[in-house]
């Protein structure tokens, strides 16, 4: 009886210096997991382009279409996956401690760097129409507000070491720095012999755009603090998080579509006011965290 009246007496004594406001900082590294992204063009075929000259092939068929045949519409989706690469973490928390548990608001970032890839779409006839087809993304960034819910585990055996569990939501804006590079074949007989207008002979379809959307996410938190002083803790804190949602940023314009704007025909002709887009979708936005904690309470 003694002794269990010590630990909650020493128990008690450890709950006291973590008590009320807190405030406190991270900073660490990220390693998130490979971005599964998929590009989906609400565009036209080549032989729909309005801006290409008129060509007649052997068989008497006229290019480009009828524009009644040619209204935009959404083609097969173009995946990759994407080694983000090690990245840096930061946050800055306020909370509130009572008994064994914690209640805090944090803003959190993260940033990782991307790469190219080739981007090679199986099964697609088109593929043998251009000599680069690529995507990149060259910039990853999220940040954050979270609510974070934690239970703090104090022991009689080591009172300056607070073991903790936590969870938590968020509000994250994420940005992405996607470009992609669409470039055909100088080659004309080439088009020809595919069924392609020649006109569209060297032309390219480039994208360079700074992508974003809102996510609803979460993370798993744990770690350790260690007591420096009164009131004043530092530690590590591991996390996993995740969004409940995938990224979506639509209606995109090319820079330019097969050299020219990103419409189905010029303006002021038929079909410029017809537009031609992408749109990019990317899940499996998971990431692990490990962090130097910093905190002080007052």
């Amino acid at each position: 009886m003694l002794l269990l009246t010590t630990i909650a007496a020493d128990s008690e004594t450890g709950n006291e210096a973590r008590r009320g406001f807190y405030f406190g900082t991270d900073v660490g590294v990220s390693l998130p997991g490979d971005l599964e992204s998929t590009r989906t063009n609400i565009g036209i075929p080549t032989n729909c382009d309005q801006w290409l000259e008129a060509f007649i092939f052997e068989d008497g068929t006229n290019v480009p279409y009828p524009l009644d045949q040619c209204n935009p519409t959404a083609l097969p989706g173009s995946p990759n996956s994407f080694d983000l690469g090690t990245g840096f973490l930061a946050g800055a928390h306020l909370g509130y401690a009572f008994r064994n548990f914690r209640i805090e608001t944090e803003y959190f970032i993260r940033a990782h760097s991307g790469e190219r890839l080739p981007l090679l779409v199986i099964g697609d006839p088109k593929q043998q129409e251009f000599v680069e087809r690529s995507e990149k993304i060259s910039d990853f960034r999220a940040s954050s507000i979270f609510v974070n819910f934690y239970y703090d585990f104090h022991t009689a055996k080591m009172p300056k070491v607070t073991p903790f569990l936590g969870v938590g939501v968020s509000l994250t804006d994420t940005t992405i720095d996607y470009s992609a590079a669409s470039i055909r074949t100088n080659d004309r007989n080439e088009l020809i012999i595919l069924g392609r207008n020649p006109d569209a002979a060297g032309t390219a379809s480039l994208a360079n755009e700074i992508l974003s959307d809102n996510l609803v996410g979460y993370q798993l938190l744990a770690g350790l603090d260690y007591a420096l002083s009164e009131g004043f803790y530092a530690g590590i804190k591991l996390r996993y998080g995740d969004a409940f949602e995938n990224f979506q940023d639509g209606d995109n314009e090319w820079k330019p579509l097969r050299g020219h704007g990103s419409t189905v025909g010029p303006p002021g002709e038929p079909g410029g006011n017809l537009p031609v887009r992408y749109e990019i979708s990317a899940d499996n936005l998971t990431f692990w965290g490990v962090s130097l904690s910093l905190k002080y309470f007052y």
